[in-house]
């Protein structure tokens, strides 16, 4: 059911999520977090905006981070951390009466279904919430890359990126308290600041496919405000 509002900007978009977000202090999975994550969703729904959700695994298990094993089993074990995160995100969505669909580009058999850009973009054209786990299916390519591919698909007018600060800086706020931060920038200075965002495959694709990005703190601003073109975070777009 559509919400009566003010002006909607951008219609349909894809959500970036890093595992983080789904884990804290020492646990696999925070329910607060998740709960927090799951009022976004719906709040974006009932604005009557087309949602799609690319969820990361650095809560279970980050590929460049494991030593212990080949680096492509590495990845391969990440992407798998994917999926648990997206049927996370599907459960709790499906307990809240919400239209979702969970697709893996690493099909799970009986679980996930194979990613089919035809019949999930129906079920995103008709409104549904889809999930998007298994990264691009490919070892070496990050959860961002695979966002940004899914926005272009979808046919996205908005990539959004959610993350633990309002937006972009010059380097890291937490450890330079003197970080630049930026309320707009363009794909290229983004990518001459060597500003550590997305990785270039993300940013080129958004570049090619002109979709905007919207970098933003997830747990200190509404998505609903986003949509509806406030001031939030940081805009990468062609300029």
């Amino acid at each position: 059911m559509k919400q009566k509002t003010g002006r909607i900007r951008y219609h349909r978009i894809i959500l970036k999520l890093s595992g983080e977000f789904f884990g804290s202090k020492g646990k696999t999975l925070n329910e607060s977090t998740i709960e927090y994550t799951i009022d976004q969703i719906i709040q974006a729904r009932r604005l009557g905006v087309a949602v799609g959700v690319v969820v990361g695994g650095g809560n279970i298990m980050r590929g460049r981070d494991t030593d212990c094993m080949d680096k492509i089993d590495a990845d391969i074990c990440g992407m798998i951390g994917t999926v648990i995160n997206g049927i996370v995100l599907y459960s709790a969505l499906k307990k809240r009466n919400q239209r979702v669909k969970l697709s893996s580009a690493l099909a799970v058999g009986g679980i996930a279904s194979a990613y089919n850009k035809f019949t999930d973009l129906e079920f995103y054209d008709s409104c549904g919430t889809v999930i998007f786990a298994g990264g691009t299916g490919n070892p070496l390519f990050t959860t961002d890359t695979a966002a940004a591919l899914r926005a272009a698909e979808f046919g996205a007018d908005l990539l959004v990126k959610g993350t633990k600060v309002a937006g972009v800086y010059s380097s890291d706020p937490n450890r330079n308290k003197q970080a630049t931060f930026f309320r707009k920038l363009t794909y290229d200075q983004s990518i001459e600041k060597r500003l550590k965002i997305m990785d270039l495959a993300a940013f080129n694709i958004c570049r090619e496919a002109r979709i905007p990005i919207c970098v933003y703190g997830f747990m200190q601003a509404r998505l609903s405000d986003i949509l509806q073109g406030k001031t939030v975070g940081t805009i990468i777009s062609g300029g």
